[in-house]
């Protein structure tokens, strides 16, 4: 999606008071949603990482990126605004979510909106330097009957205007072949013999992206999964030093856990055992 083409669709636009103990379980929501916590505080999980939130805080919920809430003894106000960034033919029949993604069905699954975030670690708390501006600007959404649609689509346009601005600002500059580029220097990187036992979680301390938008973007851009590539340039370089190595000194310079585990991959990806494969050297 075009940064500069955000059209959005206010689906809910709420002040909402949830009483104590509270508990809603791992959901993922189809679209965007921002929450001030007015009153109270209560633990959220979000992406599996558990976050105290405390009232006078914003957060910023994101599709699927799994997420529950647990309240204690105290009740909270929490406004919020569930919204798209751009509006199409589906936004007004997609409902709030209250599902994991194992209970969505196919075509749910469809519905599930682009996170324009993706690239960036989840994290759900989000700032905005001037307080006054947003909350003259959120209180003609939330809970305002008589503001009309058009004048709460354009203030919520500038709410997600300062949400970038304040939070993503190099996504103002971000242009699509940016998004390329880092899945080239994946390429680069694993092709120059670096990366060869890295793992998802590497890659994305490696390269500062969420692993999930790496393995996303390198497909587009080469067909392949990064992790199918990764094994398929570690074969090539065990490969390579079967040539002058015995399969114990490759099984350890490439990190494999046991001589089983090595042929077992081996085999598959060539069609013959390491054994074999020196052999045929010879």
């Amino acid at each position: 999606m075009n940064i500069f083409e955000i059209n959005p669709y206010i689906r809910l636009a709420i002040n909402s008071v949830l009483p104590p103990y509270t508990h809603i379980k791992r959901r993922i929501i189809f679209d965007y949603e921002i929450i001030y916590l007015e009153a109270g505080n209560f633990t959220l999980k979000y992406d599996d990482i558990a976050y105290e939130c405390k009232a006078g805080q914003f957060i910023l919920l994101c599709p699927s990126v799994p997420h529950s809430f647990r309240l204690g003894k105290g009740k909270i106000s929490q406004p919020h605004i569930h919204f798209d960034m751009v509006y199409d033919i589906n936004s007004q029949g997609i409902p709030i979510s209250f599902k994991d993604i194992g209970e969505f069905s196919k075509e749910e699954k469809k519905l599930i909106r682009e996170n324009i975030f993706e690239k960036y670690k989840p994290y759900p708390f989000v700032k905005f330097n001037d307080e006054d501006k947003f909350f003259d600007l959120w209180n003609k959404i939330v809970g305002n009957n008589e503001t009309d649609y058009l004048t709460k689509k354009a203030a919520l346009t500038e709410i997600i205007s300062m949400l970038i601005t304040d939070n993503f600002p190099d996504i103002l500059s971000q242009k699509k072949e940016n998004d390329y580029n880092v899945a080239l220097q994946i390429k680069d990187y694993i092709d120059a013999g670096q990366g060869i036992n890295s793992r998802l979680d590497d890659f994305e301390k490696q390269f500062s992206y969420s692993k999930f938008y790496l393995e996303r973007e390198f497909k587009k851009l080469h067909g392949i999964s990064l992790i199918a590539y990764r094994n398929n340039k570690k074969m090539e370089l065990a490969a390579k030093l079967l040539k002058n190595e015995n399969v114990t000194t490759v099984v350890e310079k490439l990190h494999f856990s046991s001589i089983y585990a090595f042929s077992r991959a081996f085999k598959k990806h060539f069609g013959l055992s390491p054994t074999e494969y020196k052999k045929q050297l010879t």
